[in-house]
């Protein structure tokens, strides 16, 4: 802002909207009080704020300059609407003059209001210098009240930002809670499948040891015991082969002369990591040296379960 503007601020009340006009020092006061009849209606009366200084449409100083007033740089005013600038008997108390229709003025007038009905009958306006000093206890009650309803407000501000404060915590506590039960709840699913893999394999184990010790019992119980046995390796030579690897369970069929590294190869093809075979039972981790054996050498014969194990484990 140049050094030869003025800022004019015009409220009716603290909490109004301000209306804000730039004028030039070398301006008059009539017209910033045309630019306020334009918010305010004819007639209307200005308080400077920070001088306490009283301005009317009638005043002398309409003639001056704003620099000859010492309105310079940014000046707020209180504008008073000409309906609600005090008018009073020339003689008596002032009385109901503030709050233009409220219902606390005293007097046969009763209602309040700008004007007061005394028991003379003769009724005629203040002076000008008169009706200046009641506007401004008017104005200076007036900002008074604004005061105490700013404050109410601000007071019933703080209480809603409190309850919204603590809607949004309950619902934070809320949402943790629920995040908490269903982390609890995943957890709880994911220790139940590993139990059931855990028993599927101890079942699998548990058969395949009913299934060798039949075959050791049939072998040695009686004569066509052998029959039984040999005939089956000679008819087919097949291995039917069942690889538990973690939670994958893979089924081949070798031939019993292939070794053991082509049964490996399969798995690392399949599961794609190394790893390491062993016997369900009897129980054999399967060593570097069993690679190069046939399957029918190491007794893998028929069918077979074996555990691959990560080779990093």
């Amino acid at each position: 802002m140049s050094s030869g503007e003025v800022t004019i601020e015009v409220r009716e009340s603290a909490a109004s909207k301000p209306y804000v006009e730039v004028f030039q020092e070398d301006q008059k006061l009539w017209e910033v009080f045309k630019f306020v009849e334009d918010y305010l209606g004819p007639g209307a009366m200005l308080w400077n704020v920070n001088t306490q200084d009283i301005y009317t449409s009638g005043d002398k100083a309409m003639k001056k300059s704003l620099q000859d007033l010492g309105l310079t740089g940014h000046v707020m005013f209180m504008g008073v609407r000409k309906d609600r600038i005090p008018r009073m008997p020339a003689r008596g108390p002032v009385r109901g003059a503030i709050g233009g229709g409220g219902g606390g003025g005293s007097g046969r007038g009763g209602g309040g209001g700008s004007h007061y009905h005394g028991e003379s009958s003769n009724e005629h306006s203040l002076s000008l210098e008169e009706r200046k000093e009641r506007a401004k206890q008017f104005l200076q009650e007036k900002r008074q009240i604004d005061k105490a309803a700013a404050v109410e407000a601000e007071k019933e501000k703080e209480k809603e930002r409190r309850r919204i404060g603590q809607e949004l915590m309950r619902e934070k506590i809320k949402k943790e809670k629920e995040e908490m039960k269903k982390v609890s709840e995943s957890i709880a699913k994911r220790k139940a499948s590993k139990r059931a893999e855990l028993e599927a394999i101890r079942a699998e184990i548990a058969r395949d040891k009913e299934m060798r010790k039949k075959e050791r019992e049939g072998s040695s119980s009686s004569t066509p015991a052998p029959v039984k046995t040999v005939t089956p390796a000679v008819r087919d030579g097949k291995v039917k082969m069942k690889i538990k690897v973690a939670d994958s369970t893979l089924m081949k069929t070798f031939e019993e002369t292939d070794l053991l590294s082509n049964v490996l190869d399969y798995v690392k093809q399949e599961v794609k990591q190394e790893v390491t075979l062993s016997n369900t039972y009897p129980r054999k981790d399967f060593k570097s040296e069993d690679l190069i054996q046939s399957l029918s050498s190491l007794g893998l014969t028929g069918n077979v379960s074996l555990v691959g194990k990560s080779a990093a484990a």
